[in-house]
């Protein structure tokens, strides 16, 4: 049986010309399919289509004589699921679903770990994976990573599968994975899911559906214990409970060492703890976690994932890292964590999502030694108005305000001394006008190479 079984001779919109609504149209084509591709931008759609190889395709803007023509509208990630043209379709009859609650739906019963989150969820998912690897399970690794779960059926049977999913996925999830981990939670998106509650309903909906469902917990995150107590079964992980830990800078599993914390080559404690929830999901799903050995070889292959907190190049002594994918407050606070007694300079800005920066001001006022800041066009204003109410008396924020991305690394490049660290974490999405988190780690990799007298990216 495949995920796309329940929409083989119905009538289907794909709503959404992205990467996994592309995925989506061609297997459903290749099926014979009544197939309808809906998109915002119908002439942007068609350009990426053609690019495809699906010249002649037909795309229509979204309207209630297209929606309400269909059986199912199929939406990609990015279109909200609040949106009015959806709720009248859905109250017309039809059927409003994404291709991961089709696969989950399709998955029901079998080995799937369903990785969600505010910050850490990439990394925990290709974690998760790294130490299925190192047990000798053969592991897919897909979903909001950004491999569609439409690609798996491609590559071969697994013995199980890491899926990483977003919010704006986990919303129509109507079938739970027999594992889940939730990474750590805070406020974000509330501009496409209406308010911070709504958001982490949504999220959560992802462990509702399976009575066996058993979700990993990060314990270092007080929203994300708070959330979970609405959970029918969960389970923390890097507390001191005995079962997956972090101990006197090792990473222990019911009680013993297993591996010290330097055998992650990733900066920070929230890395650790994206190791503790691979482990403890692991544990989870199969009732064993590798043998140190095993593990250590696994985790020296791993440099990180692009654009999350990622060494890019160096300097005069001052290193650079693209954390691009760091879109939210709780972002920024852990970079700040991670660097902890480094001199730092964070670049920051983007899109106003209308968010607390106070959380980001609270961790910069308490840094040691204080961080400097270079601001980006978009929404320094209300950064650079957190930092100053928060400021103790008779201090004030190193703030820079830069008008270009390669005007803000020869700011930042100048005001980190020999020894720091320059880290790109927007705290914020990128404005619609620059493309994508890719086109800006792009950007500040490719500012960097620019430097005066600086060596190509690394790593």
């Amino acid at each position: 049986m495949s995920a796309l079984d329940p929409l083989v001779g119905r009538r289907v919109a794909v709503w959404g010309a992205g990467g996994e609504g592309r995925a989506l149209g061609r297997a459903l084509l290749g099926s014979g399919t009544d197939v309808v591709f809906v998109d915002d931008d119908p002439e942007g759609a068609r350009r990426r289509l053609a690019g495809d190889g699906a010249p002649s395709i037909e795309v229509r803007a979204p309207s209630a004589r297209v929606l309400g023509a269909v059986d199912v509208i199929v939406r990609s990630p990015g279109v909200c699921r609040y949106r009015e043209e959806l709720r009248r379709a859905e109250a017309a009859g039809v059927t409003v679903t994404t291709m991961m609650a089709l696969w989950l739906a399709d998955n029901a019963g079998r080995p799937v770990i369903a990785v969600t989150g505010t910050k850490g969820k990439s990394t925990t998912s290709a974690l998760t994976a790294a130490v299925l690897r190192a047990l000798g399970v053969r592991v897919a690794l897909a979903g909001n990573i950004g491999v569609p779960v439409t690609d798996l059926e491609l590559e071969g049977p697994a013995e199980a599968t890491v899926v990483e999913v977003s919010s704006f996925q986990a919303v129509d999830v109507t079938t739970s994975p027999p594992v889940g981990v939730l990474t750590a939670l805070a406020p974000d998106h509330v501009d496409w899911h209406g308010s911070v509650e709504q958001y982490y309903r949504d999220k959560l909906n992802l462990f509702r559906h399976g009575e066996k469902t058993v979700v990993a917990v990060n314990a270092a995150s007080p929203v994300a214990l708070a959330q979970a107590v609405a959970l029918a079964r969960w389970v923390p992980y890097g507390a001191d409970d005995g079962a997956v830990g972090f101990r006197h800078g090792w990473v222990t599993v019911d009680g013993e060492r297993l591996v010290p914390g330097a055998a992650l080559p990733l900066a920070g404690r929230y890395n650790i703890d994206n190791l503790l929830g691979a482990l403890r999901a692991t544990q989870l799903l199969v009732g064993a976690v590798p043998s140190p050995g095993a593990l250590r070889r696994e985790l020296e292959g791993f440099t990180g994932l692009p654009s999350r907190c990622r060494r890019v190049g160096e300097q005069g002594g001052v290193e650079f890292f693209d954390d691009a994918l760091g879109s939210n407050p709780l972002a920024v606070g852990a970079v700040v964590d991670s660097f902890a007694g480094r001199p730092l300079t964070l670049v920051m800005g983007g899109a106003d999502r209308g968010l607390s920066y106070a959380p980001v001001a609270d961790a910069l006022w308490g840094a040691r030694p204080e961080p400097r800041v270079v601001l980006l066009p978009g929404n320094d204003a209300p950064i650079a108005a957190a930092l100053e109410a928060a400021a103790p008396r008779g201090r004030r924020a190193s703030v820079s305000q830069a008008t270009s991305m390669g005007d803000a690394v020869r700011l930042a490049a100048r005001a980190t001394p020999d020894g720091g660290a320059v880290v790109f974490c927007p705290g914020a999405p990128t404005p619609g006008a620059e493309g994508t988190y890719r086109d800006r780690s792009r950007a500040f990799i490719e500012a960097v190479g620019l430097l005066p007298g600086g060596p190509p990216p690394a790593g």
